[in-house]
């Protein structure tokens, strides 16, 4: 292979046809297309339950709880390829869960103490 042709992949020397051909069936781990990102799933957890809380308040201890989870689980793990880690939306995704929980917390204490006023 010529020095044109030669691309650094990982530990391998690839040509841009065997790179374009993806190696046939196996995959590079060195190339990676997409990522899943975990801080972003625990944020827009966290955010869009808030929005409709009139109407889904008893599933709020289970979003907020999903959020506070998926926050902790992708912590450490790849973030965007662009990007990076991106803490700041697990942190947001932790914060907005708890407010989740608070939120259920807060309207079962208020159907508790409506009950207990009749």
């Amino acid at each position: 292979m010529c020095t044109v042709c030669d691309l650094p992949v990982g530990s391998r020397h690839l040509c841009p046809v065997c790179l374009g051909n993806g190696l046939g069936k196996e995959k590079l781990p060195e190339i990676i297309s997409r990522r899943f990102l975990w801080s972003f799933m625990a944020f827009w957890l966290g955010l869009l339950p808030l929005v409709g809380v009139i109407v889904l308040w008893p599933v709020l201890i289970i979003t907020g709880a999903m959020a506070i989870i998926v926050a902790l689980i992708g912590w450490n793990r790849p973030g965007s390829l662009v990007r990076g880690q991106q803490h700041w939306a697990a942190v947001l995704g932790i914060l907005l869960g708890l407010a989740q929980l608070g939120a259920a917390v807060g309207v079962i204490v208020l159907i508790i103490n409506a009950a207990r006023s009749r």
